[in-house]
């Protein structure tokens, strides 16, 4: 009988543990860890130039390289250097702290908790929102994405609602809030916001975007609506039958509209020295893609490697980072009816939701319809841990050396990268002709792999550093202490060769690990095995 208990109970644990694969103790350190490291950067920017955290440096490159041939500039070396150690350490700490997580299993269970929430918001209204923190269970690193994901744009949200609080008050006291018409978030609302989102994805797709063949497009459909558009959902159901004035929606996207306009929320933000967006995203994203973090969070972002309109969300981000914009969504509607309605109805963050629809997709080749011709996001979406930054912030990725190997800039300006004793040295010029990279999309699905078998021995690192060309001799990589013949591979791999060919002749361990494979990608390297890595011995 106690056996039979044992069993039982050992049994319950395993499947407790897989269910939940970390326990209070080691999560609160992380956490604590990971929103120190941002708050350690995000604030310090102006250690590097004195215009960089207003977003000013940015509008003066754009305006100098326009009317000049080229600039350079000499930043300090020990801000890019302090961060990136930092990052560095972050990292080691994760790894040391927790195991690689099985990234299949939290994307079904988020799934679940997702699906779970949609249902009883719209069946018990508010009431879903308590289901929300169950993803905190299953992927508990989420919460400092969802977080921190909150502060990118937080300041938009707020200015959002003080001008929703200042037009309310101004139509109470004229009395205009009694006639003039009003919205009620209901099925036939629902229904039109996701028709004519979809019309819009597909309108983006069949003027900007690479073919993508059916299957493929098809899979990125699906899921990219699921992950993106259940955020929605939830905010729909959490505020089904709720009202709101017509006028004041309108003439609160115009007051958000002139106040960006004409400079005033700009000066607020430097006055209260809280950095510019492209600051606060560049961090944000890059953290975002720290091990670990990546699996429980972000990566749902960047599961299918490329991206297309469909998985564009108003500024993108994954599923699990979600949970307090949903909250910020809808709790100031729920306390204070009639004086507020969603952030995301606000004018200006449509517009912003508008333009990431083609910012979020792989630019076909002299397409006249896009916001990234040269692809500088859309190659992130392959490369993932490279260009980190807003195609705004191309600098930063240059200045932390985040930056694709192939990457040349992006808008029209062609960034270059050395370093001196002290500095780092970036010239910037004007380029006439495309910056794009040869496509790093991810080869047809419908390529025939091949099997290969391969005589396993030790290799040097010489030899391995000698792989790095698709010519003679060749690419190999190294995972764990192997070495890996992927040739031919690059061109079939799922995230497209570009990564791989980034890391060539090198051990890419990390990078691996970070991204998050599944069993079935490892099972796809260990069939190009070719050999154990032989470390030079001191």
């Amino acid at each position: 009988k106690d056996s039979r208990v044992s069993r039982v109970f050992g049994s319950w644990r395993t499947a407790m543990q897989a269910t939940f694969p970390m326990s209070l103790r080691q999560v609160l350190p992380l956490w604590r860890k990971i929103i120190r490291l941002y708050f350690s950067v995000v604030f310090g920017f102006s250690e590097v130039h004195k215009d960089l955290p207003s977003g000013k440096l940015m509008n003066d490159i754009a305006a100098q390289v326009g009317t000049s041939a080229s600039l350079e500039l000499r930043l300090p070396k020990h801000f890019a250097e302090r961060f990136n150690r930092n990052f560095s350490e972050v990292t080691r700490s994760i790894l040391k702290e927790t195991e690689e997580p099985d990234f299949t299993r939290i994307l079904a269970s988020s799934f679940l908790v997702r699906a779970l929430q949609c249902v009883v918001c719209l069946a018990y209204g508010s009431w879903g929102l308590l289901v929300g923190p169950l993803q905190f269970l299953v992927a508990p690193l989420s919460f400092t994405g969802s977080f921190i994901r909150l502060l990118t744009n937080g300041s938009d949200c707020l200015l959002h609602y003080m001008c929703s609080l200042c037009v309310a008050a101004l139509l109470y006291t004229t009395g205009a809030l009694s006639w003039l018409p009003t919205l009620t978030i209901d099925i036939t609302f629902v229904v039109a916001f996701f028709s004519i989102d979809f019309a819009l994805n597909c309108l983006v797709y069949y003027l900007s975007s690479e073919l993508f063949g059916v299957q493929r497009l098809l899979l990125h459909v699906v899921y990219g609506s699921f992950n993106t558009k259940t955020y929605f959902l939830v905010v729909f159901g959490s505020l089904c039958g709720y009202s709101f004035n017509l006028g004041l929606m309108i003439l609160t996207g115009l007051l958000t509209v002139v106040i960006k306009r004409y400079g005033l929320y700009q000066k607020t933000l430097r006055l209260c020295r809280w950095p510019c967006f492209v600051i606060c995203f560049y961090v944000e994203h890059r953290i975002g893609h720290l091990p670990v973090v990546y699996q429980h969070a972000h990566k749902m972002h960047h599961y299918l490697h490329d991206t297309t309109a469909f998985d564009a969300h108003i500024y993108g981000s994954g599923m699990n980072e979600e949970f307090f914009w949903i909250l910020a969504e809808t709790l100031p509607c729920l306390l204070a009816p009639s004086l507020f309605f969603p952030y995301f109805l606000n004018l200006d963050t449509i517009h912003a939701s508008l333009t990431n629809k083609p910012a979020h997709t792989r630019t076909k080749e002299g397409s006249g319809h896009c916001m990234d011709e040269d692809n500088f996001h859309a190659d992130h979406h392959t490369l993932h841990r490279a260009n980190y930054g807003s195609a705004l912030g191309v600098l930063l990725d240059f200045y932390f050396n985040t930056m694709g190997t192939e990457t040349k800039g992006a808008r029209g300006l062609a960034y270059r990268r050395c370093e001196e004793k002290d500095e780092i040295v970036i010239r910037i010029e004007r380029c006439e002709g495309p910056l794009a990279v040869p496509s790093n999309a991810p080869c047809s699905k419908d390529m025939e792999e091949v099997e290969e078998f391969h005589t396993v021995r030790s290799i040097t690192e010489a030899e391995l550093a000698a792989h790095r060309t698709l010519d003679d001799p060749g690419i190999w990589i190294a995972l764990n202490g192997d070495v890996y013949d992927v040739t031919k591979f690059h061109r079939i791999h799922p995230g497209g060769s570009q990564i791989i060919l980034q890391h060539a002749g090198k051990d890419a361990t990390s990078v691996f690990a970070s991204v998050g494979h599944s069993q079935k990608a490892k099972a796809m390297a260990a069939k190009r095995l070719i050999g154990h890595l032989k470390v030079a011995q001191d």
